[in-house]
């Protein structure tokens, strides 16, 4: 230290303190001295200070430090040190000065003291602790930009107190103080990442309609003196290139060119933009404009570094920000998190989109836009931004300052050094592949891969290859499907039944009427317009090289289908490419399933579509979960469970054998009852005590016990052996909690099996599915669940607590380098402890000790020692009443020291981690075997809860038949039916007989009649969920059912359009009823609710009668067919392959009310009593009267119609007959209805 700096220390008034920034970068055998400003005196800021900074920052005077000057004289000729700066601006100017005079950006750990107080030399402390986390401002390309950033500190013109951290541009607006301080206060960081979620999502406004007000107000002073300047006609022309440009095919696939093109329109001219951003400049990566057809949205074209575009926008170009656009440039369809030491920054227009749609503050000292929020509120801002759409790319640190400085030095000479950190694209967030558990739900999360091959051009023949890819629990499945047309309901339906988050195709492959289709549905279905597919050659040696590349050997299934289908090797092909782009590509080799779903092979009951939407089996017509059959059904504890579940529902057995195990195991786990409710019980508190067991966790209790998701995430973490990004919070450590934490998951999990079910008395008369499921494998037992106790015993033992109890690590002698590196940090340690000893006796004193209160390894000496005892280099760090704390130089570099070697000490766990990830996944299928048996148990318990619940009324057991037991005839016999979610919403809900082809009714189809309102349509849908109960193993809520196996299900309820697919109501309806036409079996269950209400009453009429007749005569299968059209009831009066029902009701003639009685009985309704129904909907008396008088007009239309149309049945049947003895006895046999015909004509 020389010899100004040890005035500092004698002197009284003790105007500037060294830089405590010098402690954590020294370089070895120099000592540097370093201003800093932590002065703090009462002299207060002009408050027009903000206009004065507009006038430097917009200055083109080069000499930015003689503007600097001139503004210090502007406040009253003070000195720049001696303005009152809250300790914000004091950091921020401390940041500024490194020990070598480099200005750097640095992390602050708060103190836990507020007040701040003078020690005994006059010196106001900051009472933080700085330490060099990330880019230096060497990044920026000249010493004015320095200074330019130095003043845009100093006059930070918000005034906002920033007393815990570096930045004072909030992650939300503050006004209201809710979360005005969430981003500086750093806790564990899924603790705190839990709190800021539920404030993000309160604070998130649903419309910003005024963007203007929330731009610094410097900004919108530009913006005004812009329109005054006359910049109409520019402003008017890019408002006509952005509408064009609206109109493009990439406007119409990409959801942020959209959005850029909105924003260069709101903030384009308030900001500073790069060229090349503008819009008359846009271009992608290859130099096409977007009016081109080709233009390719998800890049942009950048100048590169030594360009004359890139040195003319030299603001833009810093190292730091040409790092940002060498990434942004591939990825200019996402959002880019970019990291800057503990804060992820966006710019640009992604800026825009996360202010507008996150409530963030705009940096005010920025002119670019420019937002940012803490590393801890990552997750929370990127699921938000998912949900709405967009995709994330997450750029991070992959090195410290300590390790570019040491790649520097290290690096040959002549070779130049690098200003700013290594920074990679290390995540990317889209709808369909999120793994990070507090961003998904408990349903399942799929990719869902589509492409399409023309088989026959002229008859439409389509081959379809379809991958859908659950990438958080590893499975895939793979697809192969041929449909005819253009209407594609196969694939509608997988869609239905798969409800992928994201589906990704490639742009001109896919026909436009299931592109329309997928659009209609958005945004509950992320599209995702992806380029890079390849065609069926290059797709399989693609295929075959990922395996390789992870010698990971290619699966049977995938090797067969590719190449029996050229569609699924280019979809398989194109899911690998994606996932490549978003790096999730390698951990779908390394621990996932591959599996084939054949919808022509009949393993499962088939719900199309429409049947999906119309019984409300996922979803009600809402859009809620609550009301639908799923919601009904939900008692599960586990996501495991409850996403099996789902897939229960939507795809049923059809093999009675299967269907009958589920049903045995659910009658055992009712007639067990107690056990069935312990099991239950236990599992929630597993659940509860693995939630308290896992250390700053915001994960919901249910998924501490997602088991698929759980060991998918530990195997993957055989990809990775080093360290990769740079994070502040303890990501290490988090893995080795859910590692231990999982194994002892595990085992409480089979204890508790083992205790509930593994009673030997009680397993004699259990059910061979529950057997299987509860049972543990040996030699006298038929269970497949593994006795891991000794491998998660084995796997726990790789690691051991620390000396504090606190942090896991390995077991000493496990792994030499973390050995190692501890033993040199304990003898660092060592150091300290001889450096106070030294001290002690310099001082002549013992009454001194190390403290870690605001610094690490501070010696803390009491106030009344002479300061002419202190060592040489002492430099006053803190102080409390009575005591001052210090640093020498020989602790400031054992401090630098031991923070190397604490950072080398983490970065050693990372191999020993992928070790014990490996010793795991060896053991994978043991694991696997007690996922699947607890979301299997899981779900048939929820079932068995269900048909205990007889509130409603009775739940039974369902009961199937063969076809030789019907005479090879399709059955269907329900007694005191419900619909399930009705008859809970509803009291007094009425339950009614079906019968199809059984009892008392030996026809395979009931033509149904009535009033609306009357109940048809739930009638309809009760039967067909019935059915679904009775195949996916629950009881039925019947008292009675016996049915043949079904083996698909069609409905044709409603009427409605699709404008979006350019389909009209009537064609809606012919083409779900030539979807049941051409695919429906014997076997198939069919409901039709009125069919032909988009056309005439004759055309309806005509096709209702073909419809049925066909599906009664041809196709032989049971059918619920509800109708209004009377003369149907006629058509099929003597039919007996069809009988008539219709729902009963009791009619008040004086008053011409009418009562709903809700019984299904056999008979034809003679009205359909629309009048009434109008009186009671509260239609006008004097528009129901007149509607009275007309539909007797139309009835007597109607009626004379039928006679003539019966009248000119008989004279054919006359005409038929061949001598008059004949003729004489037709009139004598139908005498009364030549008579009837008669009346009615005259």
């Amino acid at each position: 230290m020389d010899k100004k700096s040890k005035q500092n220390l004698s002197s009284q008034r003790g105007d500037r303190q060294s830089s405590i920034l010098s402690f954590f970068s020294p370089k070895p055998g120099v000592k540097k001295e370093a201003s800093n400003f932590l002065q703090d005196t009462s002299t207060p800021v002009p408050k027009n200070k903000s206009s004065r900074l507009d006038d430097i920052l917009m200055s083109e005077d080069k000499d930015i430090e003689r503007e600097l000057l001139n503004s210090e004289l502007s406040f009253g000729e003070q000195k720049l040190e001696s303005i009152n700066r809250d300790s914000s601006t004091r950091l921020r100017d401390l940041e500024m000065l490194s020990a070598d005079g480099n200005a750097t950006t640095c992390e602050t750990t708060p103190c836990k003291s507020k007040n701040l107080k003078s020690d005994k030399f006059g010196v106001e402390t900051t009472g933080r602790r700085i330490r060099r986390i990330c880019d230096s401002d060497e990044e920026l390309n000249s010493d004015s930009e320095v200074l330019s950033r130095r003043i845009k500190r100093r006059f930070n013109d918000d005034g906002l107190e920033d007393n815990n951290n570096e930045r004072s541009d909030l992650p939300a607006s503050q006004m209201d103080g809710d979360i005005s301080n969430f981003g500086y206060d750093i806790k564990d960081d899924e603790v705190l990442e839990a709190e800021m979620a539920a404030k993000i999502e309160e604070k998130i406004p649903s419309d910003f309609t005024d963007l203007g007000k929330s731009l610094p107000k410097s900004r919108r002073k530009e913006t005004e003196m812009k329109f005054q300047e006359g910049g109409d006609s520019v402003i008017n022309a890019d408002e006509e290139l952005g509408k064009e440009l609206l109109g493009t095919a990439a406007a119409q696939s990409s959801l942020l060119f959209r959005d850029y093109v909105e924003a260069m329109l709101q903030i384009g001219r308030n900001f500073s933009l790069p060229s090349w951003v503008q819009l008359r400049n846009i271009r992608d990566s290859k130099g096409t404009r977007p009016l081109d057809p080709c233009y390719d949205p998800s890049t942009i074209w950048v100048p590169s570094s030594n360009s004359r575009e890139a040195k003319e926008e030299r603001m833009h170009f810093t190292p730091a920000m040409e790092q940002y656009w060498e990434l942004k440039k591939e990825h200019f369809d996402k959002l880019l998190f970019f990291k800057m030491g503990k804060f992820y920054e966006l710019f640009y227009i992604d800026a825009y989109i996360c202010q507008k749609h996150c409530d963030l503050r705009w940096t005010s000292s920025d002119s670019k836009p420019h937002v940012g929020f803490p590393e801890t509120a990552l997750h929370a801002y990127a699921n938000k931004l998912v949900e709405l759409g967009y995709r994330v790319v997450v750029v991070e640190q992959m090195e410290t300052p300590k390790e570019l400085e040491e790649r520097n030095r290290s690096a040959s000479r002549g070779v130049k050094k690098d200003k700013a950190i290594k920074r990679s694209v290390n995540e990317v967030f889209t709808n369909g592949t999120l793994v990070r558990p507090d961003m998904l739900s408990d349903m399942a999360s799929i990719l869902m891969t589509l492409y399409f091959s023309k088989k026959d051009s002229e008859d439409l023949t389509y081959e379809i290859g379809v991958v859908c890819v659950d990438i958080t629990t590893g499975k895939a499945e793979l697809i192969n499907i041929e449909e005819k047309g253009d209407q594609f309901l196969q694939v509608r339906t997988i869609v239905c039944q798969v409800q992928p988050k994201e589906i990704a195709y490639l742009p001109g492959n896919i026909p436009l009427s299931i592109l329309r289709y997928l659009s209609s549905i958005v945004p509950s279905i992320q599209l995702t317009n992806f380029r890079d597919f390849v065609d069926s050659v290059l797709a399989i040696n693609d295929i075959l090289e990922t395996f390789e590349k992870l010698n990971v050997p290619v699966p049977d299934v995938v090797n067969r289908l590719c190449n029996e289908s050229k569609s699924l090797c280019c979809a398989l092909s194109g899911t690998f490419r994606y996932l490549t782009t978003i790096l999730l590509c390698d951990r779908l080799i390394m621990t996932g399933t591959f599996t084939e779903y054949d919808p022509s092979v009949s393993k499962h009951l088939i719900v199309n579509v429409g049947a999906i939407k119309d019984l409300e089996l996922l979803q009600s017509q809402h859009g809620d979960e609550k009301n639908s059959l799923f919601g009904f059904l939900k008692h599960t504890i586990t996501p495991g469970g409850t996403r099996l579940l789902k897939r229960w529902i939507t795809y049923p057995l059809v093999n009675t054998e299967r269907i009958n195990e589920r049903l045995d195991s659910v009658k055992w786990l009712m007639d067990n009852s107690e056990k069935l409710y312990e099991f239950r019980d236990e599992l929630r508190a597993i659940e509860r005590s693995a939630s308290s067991a896992s250390r700053g966790s915001r994960k919901k209790y249910s998924q501490h016990l997602d088991f698929e998701r759980l060991i998918n995430r530990i195997t993957s973490g055989v990809l990775q052996n080093k360290r990769g990004a740079v994070y502040f919070s303890n990501v290490v450590q988090r893995r080795f909690d859910e590692f231990v934490n999982s194994m002892n998951l595990f085992d409480s999990v089979l204890q508790c099996i083992i205790r509930v079910f593994g009673d030997e008395n009680l397993r004699k008369d259990m059910p061979k599915l529950l057997a299987a499921l509860t049972g543990i494998k040996d030699e006298s037992s038929e269970g497949f669940l593994e006795n891991i106790f000794a491998t998660t015993e084995r796997l726990r033992s790789l690691v051991t607590l620390d000396s504090n109890g606190k942090d896991w690590i390995p077991v000493p002698g496990n792994c030499k380098e973390y050995d190692d590196l501890l033993e040199s940090i304990n003898e660092t340690k060592l150091c300290f402890d001889e450096e106070l000893k030294r001290i002690s006796k310099q001082m002549n004193t013992t009454a001194i000790s190390f403290v870690n209160n605001k610094y690490r390894y501070e010696v803390e000496c009491p106030e009344s020692i002479p300061k002419s005892r202190f060592p040489d280099s002492a430099e006053i760090t803190s102080s409390k009443k009575g005591y001052v704390r210090f640093h020498t130089e020989e602790i400031k570099q054992l401090v630098y020291d031991l923070e190397y070697k604490e950072e080398q000490l983490q970065k050693s766990l990372f191999p020993y981690l992928h070790l014990m990830c490996k010793e795991f996944h060896s053991e994978l299928s043991s694991f696997m075997g007690i996922s699947d048996s607890i979301s299997q148990l899981d779900v048939l318990s929820s079932l068995a809860l269900v048909s205990l619940d007889t509130s409603d009324g009775p739940f039974c057991k369902p009961v199937f038949l063969s076809k030789e037991e019907t005479n090879g005839l399709p059955m269907l016999e329900l007694k005191e039916s419900r619909h399930p979610v009705v008859a809970k919403l509803k009291t007094n809900y009425i339950p009614n007989d079906i019968l199809l082809n059984g009892g008392s009714s030996p026809a395979p189809c009931s033509l149904v009649t009535g009033p609306n309102m009357g109940g048809k349509s739930t009638i309809l849908r009760q039967t067909c969920i019935s059915v679904i109960m009775a195949q996916i193993g629950c009881y039925v809520p019947a008292s009675e059912c016996r049915l043949t196996a079904v083996d698909k299900i069609f409905t044709r309820i409603g009427a409605y359009d699709l404008i979006i697919e350019g389909k009209s109501t009537f064609l809606v309806e012919l083409e779900e009823t030539a979807d049941i036409l051409n695919h429906s079996s014997e076997d198939s269950l069919v409901i039709i609710d009125e069919l032909g209400r988009g056309t005439s009453t004759f055309d309806g009429t005509a096709i209702s009668i073909a419809t049925l007749e066909y599906i009664s005569r041809v196709i032989k299968c049971r059918c619920l067919f509800s109708t209004h059209l009377h003369l149907l009831c006629d058509e099929f009066s003597n039919d007996t392959k069809v009988l008539p029902f219709h729902m009963d009701l009791k009619l008040n003639n004086e008053t011409r009310s009418i009562t709903f009685l809700y019984k299904f009985i056999s008979g034809i309704c003679p009205k359909s009593y629309g009048m009434n129904v109008a009186q009671l909907a509260g239609i006008p008396q004097e528009v129901v009267d007149n509607s009275v008088a007309l539909a007797k007009d139309v009835e007597s239309s109607t009626l004379l119609l039928r006679s003539i149309s019966e009248t000119k049945k008989l004279l054919m049947d006359v005409l038929s007959q061949d001598n008059f003895s004949k003729i004489q006895e037709f009139f004598k046999n139908n005498n009364k209805s030549i008579l009837n015909c008669l009346e009615s004509l005259s």
